[in-house]
């Protein structure tokens, strides 16, 4: 593979990583259509995203796993373990239903059409609440038991994860703090855990059914990402969390529908077949993502320091 575009890949693995970090996302909706861009085969595409997302978020999983909250009726346990049970079954299923919409329709356009209506309902949920005061949901120191509600929205993150490529935290998100009235620094938490289990299930029909060839590039395209995506990942959870410090929760929150509006912007460029269009539109999104976290961050972190 050619060094300058290897250097690329990795590139764009870090930006989609910082996003990932920050939001508790998987960085699909930005590395995709770049690697469309370059005309990377569209399952090796999909693979590569979904294995990247295994080591990128490992790291930061790890070391926030104890503070999710494991005793008896905690987040954990009430929300955690039942939404990544349910992300691992959709996830698996994934690739097969995504295998078998196409055949079905001789076309990719039914399953992108049905997230570009779960994502229609994540910016209208978020804009009801940009008129409510979720300072209730910080007080929450008890997950609501919403069993249903938790694996239903599960199961069709994993699902759509596993046939569009993405990391689902673009539903687990709304889930939480919408339904589930979670705090941001539990929703942030968990959505990462979310995007490491429905990742590694995701990614396992991919690899397991992938021929010899295939399977190798999709391995090198996805180890790439990584390199970009470790750091990347990183550097967006501490992101978040210099936000959170500062009192900025309400930020955190409402700064998402930004994510959600390019991701769905980049679907509709899709469907109306103006694929360069929208790949371009995705680009220029992800470096706008980049510098406007950047900015938040920097006058969240100079505003602690006035205090």
């Amino acid at each position: 593979m050619d060094p300058l575009f290897s250097i690329l890949i990795v590139v764009i693995g870090f930006v989609a990583s910082v996003s990932g970090g920050f939001w508790g996302l998987g960085g699909g909706w930005f590395i995709l259509p770049c690697l469309f861009l370059a005309n990377i085969d569209v399952r090796i595409a999909v693979g590569a995203c979904l294995l990247q997302m295994i080591p990128s978020t490992f790291p930061t999983v790890l070391r926030q796993f104890g503070d999710i909250g494991w005793k008896k009726g905690g987040w954990g346990m009430v929300v955690a373990v039942p939404l990544c049970i349910a992300c691992t079954v959709g996830g698996l299923l994934g690739d097969p239903a995504g295998v078998l919409l196409e055949k079905l329709f001789e076309s990719r356009k039914l399953h992108q059409s049905l997230y570009l209506l779960l994502l229609a309902w994540v910016l209208y949920d978020l804009y009801k609440q940009s008129g409510v005061d979720l300072a209730a949901n910080e007080k929450n120191d008890k997950p609501l038991n919403k069993m249903p509600q938790t694996l239903i929205g599960g199961f069709v993150t994993g699902l759509v994860s596993g046939f569009l490529g993405i990391g689902g935290g673009s539903l687990t998100r709304p889930l939480m703090t919408s339904v589930l009235k979670m705090p941001e620094k539990q929703t942030g938490q968990i959505a990462r855990l979310a995007i490491l289990v429905t990742a590694i299930a995701g990614s396992l029909p991919y690899l397991l059914t992938s021929e010899g060839e295939i399977r190798n590039k999709m391995l090198i395209v996805g180890a790439l990402l990584t390199v970009g995506g470790i750091v990347g990942f990183s550097i967006g959870a501490k992101m978040h969390s210099v936000v959170l410090k500062a009192g900025k929760d309400q930020t955190a929150r409402k700064s998402f529908g930004l994510i959600v509006v390019m991701v769905m912007a980049g679907l509709i460029c899709k469907l109306m077949e103006m694929i360069h269009t929208g790949q371009v539109i995705m680009i220029i999104s992800g470096v706008f993502m980049l510098t406007y976290l950047s900015i938040i961050t920097f006058k969240c972190r100079e505003s602690r320091l006035v205090r």
